[in-house]
C-alpha cells in the first residue's frame, strides 16, 4: 500500500516539476552595463536590460567609466546635496528574473563620498533588493561605509526559489528623514552583477535539501527532522505543497513520494522497507532495526528503524579483518 502511495504520490507531483523545469536558470541581462555604452541620465534611458527608478532631483544615475570590475563601465547612482529626503527613499535598476536554481546572485560594488567624508550608514547605504525587500546590505565594520566590495554575494533563500519571476534590483536607499539633506554627495558603482546556478547548470534535484547536488541519505535524515510537522511553506523539504494549509506546508509522504523518486540510492531496499513502514511487525523482522519503542512482543517500523537504516546506506557487509556488528533484536 505505501508503494501505491509513493507511485500516486510522484504521478500527482509531475505537473508541478514541469512547471519548474522552465524556470531553472538566471539569466541576468548586461549585468556590467557594457551594452550601451555611456548613458548620461537614466531617467531618460534605461539600460538594456533594466528599468531604472531614479528620482528626479534627488538621485543621478548613469553608466560610468571611471571604475569597473569587468568591461569599461558601472552603473554610477548617487545622491543630490540639499535636497529633501525621507527614510526609504531609494534609486534603482531592476530586472526579473528566475531564482529556482540560483545559488548565490554575485556583484561588485564601490562606496564613496564627494568630498571624501566618512560614509555614515544610517544616512545611506547600498542595497540589494527582491521583489522589494532588502536582502543585501553592506557589512563594513565601524561607521564609515566606503571602500571596495568586490565578490560580493547573497545567497537567494528557499522562498525565492520557486517557478515564478522576480524582480531583482540594485540601487542606493536613504535610511533618514532629512529635510535639509545632505552636505555630501553618496556615491556608488555597481558592476559584474552576475548569478551562480547549483551543480554546475544543471539544476538541484527536488530532493537535495542539503544541496550537495546528490539526493542521498544526508537529504533523507533533513526530512526525517520535520516529519508531520508544520513548517514553512517554501521550506526546501515540502517538495509537494497542493496538500499545505495556507501559510503552512506539512512534511508527509507526499512529498516523500517526489524524494524518493530521485533517490540515488538502491531502490529495491527502500521500497521493502517502504512497505513495513508504520506495521506491527515480529520483533525479529529484518527491517525493525530500533527496538526502544517497541513494545512486546511486537516491533513497529518507523523513523527510528529508519535513521539505523540511513546510517548504513550504501554500506557493504564484507569487511576485511573487522568484526560484523548485528543489531541486537532481542528487545533487550
Amino acid at each position: 500500500m505505501i508503494r501505491d502511495l509513493i507511485v500516486v504520490g510522484a504521478m500527482m507531483v509531475m505537473p508541478f516539476a514541469a512547471n519548474l523545469t522552465q524556470a531553472d536558470v538566471c539569466e541576468i541581462v548586461n549585468g556590467s552595463f557594457e551594452i550601451d555604452g555611456p548613458i548620461d541620465d537614466l531617467i531618460k534611458q534605461d539600460p538594456n536590460g533594466w528599468v531604472a527608478s531614479v528620482p528626479s532631483g534627488q538621485f543621478v544615475g548613469k553608466t560610468d567609466a571611471s571604475w569597473s570590475t569587468d568591461g569599461n563601465f558601472s552603473l554610477y547612482v548617487f545622491s543630490q546635496w540639499f535636497e529633501a529626503f525621507a527614510a526609504g527613499d531609494v534609486a534603482t535598476v531592476s530586472q526579473q528574473v528566475y531564482l529556482t536554481d540560483v545559488n548565490e546572485i554575485q556583484f561588485d560594488v564601490k562606496l564613496d563620498t564627494y568630498s571624501g567624508l566618512e560614509w555614515d550608514p544610517n544616512m545611506a547605504t547600498a542595497v540589494v533588493l527582491i521583489d522589494g525587500d532588502a536582502v543585501w546590505e553592506p557589512n563594513a565594520a565601524g561607521s564609515d561605509l566606503k571602500g571596495l566590495y568586490v565578490g560580493q554575494a547573497y545567497t537567494v533563500e528557499e522562498k525565492y526559489r520557486d517557478d515564478e519571476l522576480h524582480t531583482l534590483s540594485f540601487g542606493l536607499r536613504i535610511n533618514v528623514d532629512t529635510v535639509e539633506g545632505f552636505f555630501e554627495f553618496y556615491r556608488l558603482w555597481w558592476d559584474s552583477v552576475r548569478c551562480t546556478l547549483y551543480c554546475g547548470g544543471g539544476g538541484l534535484l527536488a530532493g537535495d535539501f542539503d544541496r550537495d547536488c546528490s539526493v542521498d541519505v544526508n537529504d533523507l535524515r533533513l526530512a526525517a527532522d520535520v516529519w508531520l510537522g508544520d513548517v514553512d511553506p517554501y521550506d526546501r523539504r515540502n517538495l509537494f505543497r497542493a496538500d499545505d494549509l495556507a501559510g503552512y506546508g506539512t512534511v508527509n509522504f507526499s512529498d516523500f513520494a517526489v524524494y524518493a523518486n530521485l533517490w540515488g540510492g538502491d531502490a529495491a531496499d527502500l521500497r521493502m522497507f517502504a512497505d513495513r513502514w508504520l506495521d506491527e511487525v515480529a520483533l525479529d523482522d529484518p527491517y525493525n532495526l530500533f527496538n526502544d519503542d517497541d513494545k512486546h512482543p511486537y516491533g513497529t517500523v518507523n523513523f527510528f528503524d529508519l535513521a539505523v537504516f540511513a546510517d548504513t546506506w550504501l554500506g557493504s557487509s564484507y569487511l576485511d579483518d573487522q568484526e560484523v556488528v548485528v543489531p541486537d533484536n532481542s528487545g533487550n
